[in-house]
């Protein structure tokens, strides 16, 4: 289970929603909102679905390292020393890691990590360049969790509008 809440600066506005997550390392993942919103990466590919607006949105990459994601590392395609700077910024709280992208066009700013006391990621606090934040909090984590691969495939329903990126 997720919760997200993002904190929007500009608006000064904060929006929270709930969700289920799946992953199926390496790289695919599903994340299903309560309200209809729907993220998909299979691999190949990153579908942004939205029931409200009835569009989906896919953009294609050929490495999943391409698509710049802040959780690249869940899906098994980032390195955590490889692609940030990790600092300890507490060390009395060693269960909190903060990332800064080592690529200059990274599309955050900063990456807060906060494991549990078993070594699961807890939160991911992502930091933007345009001062938002969103804080992502995981529960109820169900490790080798059997569930189809059909889950990682999306058939818009009839009448969505397809934009292909």
């Amino acid at each position: 289970k997720v919760v997200q809440k993002n904190h929007l600066k500009a608006l000064e506005k904060t929006q929270t929603f709930d969700a289920v997550l799946w992953i199926r390392k390496p790289g695919k993942l599903r994340l299903d909102y309560s309200n209809g919103q729907v993220i998909l990466v299979d691999g190949k590919a990153a579908l942004f679905y939205s029931r409200k607006s009835e569009q989906m949105i896919k953009k294609t990459f050929s490495d999943i390292e391409q698509m710049n994601i802040p959780v690249a590392f869940l899906l098994g395609a980032a390195h955590i020393r490889d692609d940030f700077e990790v600092r300890l910024p507490d060390p009395a709280a060693p269960l909190l890691l903060e990332l800064t992208p080592k690529k200059p066009g990274a599309a955050m700013k900063k990456l807060i990590l906060r494991s549990d006391a078993a070594g699961r990621i807890a939160s991911l606090d992502i930091l933007d360049k345009a001062g938002n934040r969103t804080e992502i909090m995981f529960s109820d984590v169900q490790e080798g969790a059997g569930f189809d691969d059909k889950l990682f495939v999306f058939k818009a329903p009839k009448g969505t509008e397809v934009i292909e990126q």
